[in-house]
């Protein structure tokens, strides 16, 4: 079965075609109902950051911050259950920068991985980087509304941008759905601290986030009670938080 014949295999069957389409290799589904508000604010935002958005993390935030940020993004790679040939769902995939930090222990090609991302401009640059290093099927779609049938994947993760999602608890209740029972999920993103220190003073994000206020308990009330093993991971030096728990 062919890369795209995979993809398609997931599909959910009540998709508008009016809004799916195939443009090179990456599946177009954007939902007119969920672009509007902070969702369309940080999709426009990351569209025009995405050329930059590689080359700013490897040598700006390393001057900065030096290998602490690949150390965090390896111990948050860490906290989910790899194995081999498992079908894999990265929600908020960006240009796909934590592909490098998966555990070694796992054959990346082994791994049958779709990544969603509401940004075109990410996923063209995740694509570009990505495409003959992974088995990687791109779809660009809001993460309130995945297109995928329920119980398509044996991991599910997000990292970078729920916090400003228009519809969290909507996008959580997708993760979920989608995600195999007894998956464990991660969700990841940074704290209110570091949005303050970084974004706020960025002169390529600070319009974008001059306004933003972020409290983790929207997060917390958003996953529901139903799931189990909820726990809540602060990594590098409470830049960033991620919370795991596993779908009943």
């Amino acid at each position: 079965m062919t890369k795209q014949e995979k993809l398609h295999s997931i599909l959910r069957d009540d998709l508008n075609k009016t809004y799916v389409s195939e443009d090179g290799e990456i599946l177009k589904y954007l939902n007119p109902a969920y672009l509007s508000g902070d969702n369309e604010k940080y999709m426009q935002l990351y569209n025009k950051l995405a050329p930059l958005y590689d080359f700013g993390e490897r040598w700006i935030g390393w001057l900065k911050y030096g290998n602490t940020v690949a150390k965090m993004r390896s111990e948050m790679m860490q906290l989910l259950e790899w194995k081999q040939g498992v079908k894999v769902l990265y929600v908020s995939v960006g240009t796909g920068k934590d592909f490098n930090y998966l555990p070694k222990s796992v054959d990346k090609k082994s791994l049958d991985i779709v990544g969603v991302d509401i940004s075109i401009g990410m996923l063209w640059r995740a694509q570009k980087v990505w495409k003959h290093k992974l088995n990687l099927s791109l779809v660009n779609c809001a993460a309130e509304d995945l297109p995928f049938v329920d119980n398509s994947f044996d991991v599910v993760f997000h990292v970078g941008g729920i916090n400003f999602f228009s519809n969290k608890e909507r996008a959580i209740n997708e993760m979920l759905r989608v995600a195999k029972p007894q998956t464990l999920l991660m969700i990841a993103d940074e704290t209110q601290d570091f949005i303050e220190s970084q974004y706020k003073k960025n002169s390529l994000t600070k319009k974008a986030y001059a306004d933003a206020h972020f409290d983790l308990s929207e997060i917390e009330k958003a996953i529901p009670e139903i799931v189990l093993n909820r726990q809540t991971h602060y990594l590098w030096d409470n830049r960033f938080y991620a919370m795991t728990f596993r779908k009943p």
